[in-house]
């Protein structure tokens, strides 16, 4: 089992998420353009929660982008908050 997690589900117990059975987590790290503002808060703390149970994590964001330049704001988003 796969779960999507995002600064809306609080602090989050990797170790009972982990003993559940849940075997990774899809975390959210932001929704729309490129601003600090609209990173998730909880994104760090998710992702180093999930991997040190050792849980398979993939990352997305929460899209608004209805032209190009929105979309490579986006995109330059994820990848500040990956790297």
């Amino acid at each position: 089992m796969i779960i999507d997690v995002s600064i809306h589900n609080g602090g989050i117990d990797w170790t009972k998420v982990k003993e559940s059975g849940v075997e990774g987590a899809i975390i959210r790290c932001g929704y729309g353009r490129d601003l600090t503002r609209q990173d998730d808060s909880r994104f760090k703390a998710n992702i180093e929660g999930a991997l040190a149970q050792g849980l398979r994590v993939g990352v997305y964001l929460y899209s608004y982008a209805k032209t190009e330049e929105s979309a490579r704001s986006e995109a330059a988003h994820v990848l500040r908050m990956v790297y």
